[in-house]
């Protein structure tokens, strides 16, 4: 327990201050139009030791702030033993950060993380991960005037001022980037990927359920090997994997997911979503049946106005080729020929991933948004 003027810290350790942990953030965002509250439901399970993937790899404790006996702040303190694998057993992560426009407060729930990783013998602190690379992570310091897309944080402006005035530095930045040009030359791009297919003897086709649960071991290969030498990078264990997979699967469209084949090897694949914040917005936290039907419905069957270009992978040995554009373009143009979309996010990519920038920035990309990972020796 950690004090800082009149905050005080204290650790969640029952269901009522789990509920209180969760429901905080409406305090700080009832008045933001750009929020998207999260799927209290989800949210829950995932933060559940019992039922999180992330608890098979690490550990995790969540701490809410008070004043007077009121809410005014909240953080989660981690470790991640597969980080500790990869990249030495001296980090520790923080995440979830909520609070006030006071600096006592988030002085005082940072000094309650740094204890709490200290003792687990650490000596730096990196965040905000939700809990890793791969879920919800960074503070957004560009790009608050639009709803973030599906699997995005979102934060109000003064939270960077709390985070740097506690000693934390920039670490790595995350790019959003958007797509909004619907009247680039489509003859001249399919002649293009053409050409890339058959001269790397490589073919594109599109998602169907029994073609991906029979190369699920493949793509669970692939996702780790293929950002293996990004930023932070840490393999997801297969039980990670197979909750992202069971999480993203209801939403696939056969238009906007492929795989790339050389011959019958997987080499490349790349999962777009359609991206259903404007409706998750709406349920203000609930989901029950009803809920997950009218998601169901979005995801599937209406209309496409905006999407989420999620994960874009292709093996090592391959990405020195341009297959890399033939996927851009093969979803580019099945969005413009099959679909109303007219804007394309991709993201999160590490800023220094400068060719996969430019290549996007060459259809007309744009940055919208900046996500920041910070760090701190203790």
């Amino acid at each position: 327990m950690a004090t800082n003027g009149v905050s005080l810290v204290s650790p969640v350790q029952d269901e009522a201050g789990l509920q209180e942990f969760l429901r905080f953030p409406w305090r700080i965002y009832q008045e933001d139009p750009y929020w998207v509250p999260p799927l209290l439901p989800e949210q829950r399970k995932f933060l559940d030791h019992r039922q999180g993937p992330f608890f098979e790899i690490g550990e995790a404790q969540y701490f809410l702030a008070f004043r007077h006996g009121e809410p005014v702040g909240r953080i989660s303190a981690h470790i991640n033993r597969r980080h500790d694998e990869f990249h030495g057993a001296d980090t520790g992560f923080w995440g979830f950060f909520e609070a006030v426009p006071d600096q006592q407060v988030a002085d005082a729930l940072f000094e309650a993380v740094a204890a709490w990783v200290r003792h687990r013998g650490r000596r730096r602190l990196v965040g905000p991960l939700n809990f890793s690379i791969y879920d919800e992570m960074g503070l957004l310091v560009e790009g608050f005037d639009s709803i973030p897309a599906m699997f995005q944080t979102h934060n109000p402006p003064y939270y960077e001022d709390l985070v740097t005035s506690w000693g934390f530095r920039k670490a790595m930045d995350w790019l959003a980037l958007k797509l909004t040009n619907r009247n680039l030359d489509l003859p001249a791009m399919e002649k293009r990927l053409a050409e890339i297919l058959a001269n790397e003897k490589v073919t594109l086709i599109p998602y169907n359920p029994p073609e991906l649960a029979r190369r699920a071991e493949e793509v669970f290969y692939l996702f780790n090997e293929a950002w293996s030498v990004n930023w932070g990078h840490v393999p997801l264990s297969r039980r990670q994997f197979d909750y992202m997979l069971q999480e993203v699967q209801p939403l696939l469209r056969s238009e906007l997911v492929h795989l790339l084949l050389d011959r019958d090897k997987l080499v490349g694949f790349c999962i777009v979503l359609p991206d259903l914040n404007p409706l998750v917005k709406k349920l203000n936290g609930r989901l029950n049946l009803w809920d997950k039907l009218r998601l169901l419905y979005a995801a599937k069957f209406a209309p496409i106005n905006k999407v989420r270009g999620l994960v874009i992978g292709i093996a090592q040995p391959y990405q020195v080729k341009k297959l890399h554009y033939a996927l851009i373009a093969r979803i580019y143009i099945n969005l413009v020929k099959l679909t109303q979309c007219d804007f394309a996010d991709f993201s999160l990519i590490p800023e220094n991933l400068k060719p996969w920038i430019k290549l996007i920035q060459t259809l007309g990309g744009q940055r919208y948004k900046t996500f920041r990972v910070f760090e701190r020796e203790l």
